[in-house]
């Protein structure tokens, strides 16, 4: 065990989350990885802390420019891969699709996260490029869900990237169905799957 997990599980106990030695789906080391909700930065590092404590490989994309010194020594070891974005005001979401599924060619274990929501503010419809980029990079969706009111953190159901958007996005508003956030009022669930 190291000591990134060790901490995590000490922080996850000291503060009352329910840590429970979850059984990682073996997919959770190479997969797209999508948690929700995502309403605020303490959504963020619950299911953070939760996923460092049970060994997930974690990353997120973040600008480039946050991965270098200083804010890169934090950040980093934190899961933050730094992609530099197009310069163009409107960029290709097509090129976007490949940019990002492109970051697993560079890791053999990866658990690229995304917040579906797009936005710690109330969105009614979700993004849906997670669903893109694993489907073009050939990995599995794995859901984790998280429930503020309880103190845990869950995984969910393994969802297929060949099946169709609509199957995919509705067997995640099932499951996200009775998650709880940070601030309620800002999550909802995709009005066009729920």
């Amino acid at each position: 065990m190291s000591i990134k997990q060790s901490l995590a599980k000490m922080i996850l106990t000291l503060t009352g989350w329910k840590y429970k030695k979850a059984i990682v789906p073996p997919e959770a080391q190479r997969c797209m990885l999508v948690y929700a909700p995502h309403t605020s930065n303490w959504d963020w590092f619950w299911g953070t802390v939760h996923m460092m404590a049970w060994g997930v490989p974690m990353k997120v994309v973040i600008k480039r420019a946050w991965t270098k010194f200083p804010f890169g020594l934090v950040l980093k070891p934190l899961g933050a891969v730094g992609i530099s974005r197009s310069t163009d005001k409107k960029p290709d979401k097509k090129n976007q699709v490949y940019r990002l599924s492109s970051v697993f060619k560079d890791y053999e274990k990866i658990a690229f996260v995304i917040t579906p929501e797009g936005s710690r503010s109330l969105r009614k419809q979700w993004k849906t490029g997670f669903y893109h980029v694993a489907k073009l990079a050939k990995v599995p969706i794995v859901l984790i869900s998280a429930d503020v009111r309880k103190k845990e953190v869950k995984f969910g159901p393994l969802l297929d990237p060949n099946d169709s958007l609509e199957v995919v996005m509705t067997q995640m508003m099932d499951f996200y169905r009775d998650a709880v956030a940070f601030y309620p009022e800002n999550f909802a669930l995709d009005e066009r799957y729920s």
